[in-house]
């Protein structure tokens, strides 16, 4: 069933441009399929022709850099390298596509046994420390139109980090030095599955405490009660004060004074932990015009009320901002994937992000065994 061929000429693209080989091949003819005999040795992908260092270093620039066009024309001028922005693209995707299916195949086996994958310690037994998760949505300009004939779609976006890998700075800014970040281009039923994973990996189950911090949208606190329902859950601040603004302009349209004011005295009683008596002070503001856009501030702050305990929060020093997600967005999915003109297959735009979020998470490792595998 298998026939050879000897000195078979091939043209390979390498680290060091285009490489004349010639070396034995083997075929089968049940399958149809054909490769030579040293490719695994030398490094050889066939279906690409190319070795898998440059297989990775397209796969790095064309992630890194703001579309395809600029990774090829990085690789012409640093390394001397044509490739064109549709080969780039095939092969990164390719390679995102099966980082995409390795993580989610593992965060699928994590979410159906949680009991062998994620064994709990008792809370006397677990590490001092705080875990916190993180979870925010995106709109991605993509081919696809829905019902309503808009092509936007939510790229959803999880950040993972514990307390043990931050460092407070004295201007009271601070860095996180390890985190994970993850996408989904979808929905919520799949992402839960990567967030959960992801949490897994930074140790849920053992370590005492865990925050998880959203901006109000409600498949973020199904999704947090149905995973971390010991957590406790905040609601980012800066939401809050966002619609406490927005709502005082609709109270006070023409009068800056009172609007200020009213402001200051919302957000003060939440930050002095008089949450019922801000609630109370919104709930007796009453509204002439109200516009469609502007969110119900009073059944928005009652909805919320034991994630808005700003005061308590604080005193045990976790974070109530979701300023980490947000430059997550910025950095992971908005710098690569919202550029002018851009548009994105739904495969093409997870596969993409997918890889984002390993660079962006320091597991660039990942990737490489992907290619090397």
């Amino acid at each position: 069933m298998i026939s050879g061929k000897r000195n078979a000429p091939i043209s390979i693209l390498s680290l060091f441009g285009h490489l004349p080989l010639e070396r034995d091949t083997i075929f089968c003819r049940r399958c149809g399929k054909g490769h030579g005999i040293i490719d695994e040795t030398i490094g050889i992908n066939q279906e690409h022709r190319m070795t898998k260092g440059m297989i990775e270093m397209a796969t790095y620039v064309a992630q890194l850099l703001p579309s395809f066009e600029r990774a090829s024309e990085a690789l012409k001028k640093m390394m001397e390298i044509d490739m064109s922005a549709t080969q780039l693209q095939i092969v990164s995707e390719k390679i995102g596509k099966a980082v995409f299916e390795k993580d989610m195949a593992e965060a699928e086996k994590i979410y159906e046994k949680p009991e062998e994958s994620v064994p709990q310690e008792l809370p006397k037994n677990r590490k001092e420390g705080v875990l916190y998760i993180l979870t925010d949505g995106s709109q991605i300009n993509t081919r696809i139109e829905d019902e309503n004939g808009s092509t936007w779609k939510e790229m959803k976006l999880g950040l993972i980090f514990s307390d043990r890998n931050i460092i407070r700075r004295s201007d009271g800014h601070y860095i996180i030095t390890k985190k994970e970040y993850v996408t989904y281009f979808g929905n919520v039923s799949e992402f839960k599955k990567i967030v959960f994973a992801a949490a897994a990996r930074a140790g849920y189950g053992k370590i005492k405490e865990v925050v998880v911090i959203g901006d109000g949208a409600a498949w973020i606190w199904n999704m947090y009660e149905e995973l971390f329902p010991d957590a406790v859950k905040i609601l980012d601040y800066y939401h809050l004060s966002e619609n406490v603004h927005e709502y005082s302009k609709a109270l006070y349209p023409d009068d800056e004074v009172n609007r200020k004011r009213w402001v200051n005295q919302v957000l003060d009683k939440v930050n002095n932990g008089q949450v019922d008596e801000a609630i109370k002070t919104v709930e007796n503001s009453k509204i002439i015009k109200v516009s469609d856009t502007l969110v119900n501030l009073p059944s928005y702050m009652k909805n919320n009320r034991k994630r808005i305990e700003y005061k308590d929060f604080k005193d045990k020093d976790y974070y109530i901002g979701s300023g980490p997600i947000e430059s997550g967005n910025k950095v992971v999915i908005q710098q690569r994937m919202k550029q002018s003109g851009m548009r994105w297959g739904l495969e093409g735009g997870q596969h993409i992000a997918s890889l984002r979020a390993k660079y962006e998470s320091n597991k660039w490792n990942d990737v490489v065994n992907i290619v090397n595998g």
